[in-house]
């Protein structure tokens, strides 16, 4: 009798997970693309990352922990840009609150803010 409380416990639990999600059942930012303000762009697809600085291309993976996401970024170009604020190149890791992602580089310091593209 426990186990089969405990199974229809778990099925009841991971039935209300994906309600809240809108029934989708891959993690919370899959396939999601987030902009700044100028050129600069990215996109998280299944624990890899791909945009641009406004510059450069970004090509990289990540991880979730809850509403943070830790960046390991791979090889890209290194073109000098004119005008161009690059500083989304020195993305290390991102909290996401609503609508708006906060960048950090690898100390910790808030270098950018995204916004979930609609």
């Amino acid at each position: 009798m426990i186990r089969r409380w405990k199974a229809v416990s778990a099925i009841a639990f991971i039935g209300i997970g994906m309600i809240a999600r809108g029934g989708n059942s891959e993690p919370p930012f899959t396939g999601e693309r987030w902009v700044g303000g100028g050129t600069e762009h990215l996109t998280l697809r299944d624990g890899e990352v791909r945009g641009s600085d406004g510059c450069n291309g970004i090509l990289g993976s990540y991880t979730e922990d809850g509403a943070r996401l830790s960046f390991s970024l791979g090889i890209a170009t290194l073109k000098a840009c004119l005008g161009v604020d690059t500083w989304l190149r020195g993305i290390r890791s991102a909290e996401i609150t609503g609508d708006t992602m906060i960048v950090f580089n690898r100390h910790g310091e808030k270098i950018g803010t995204l916004a979930r593209e609609e």
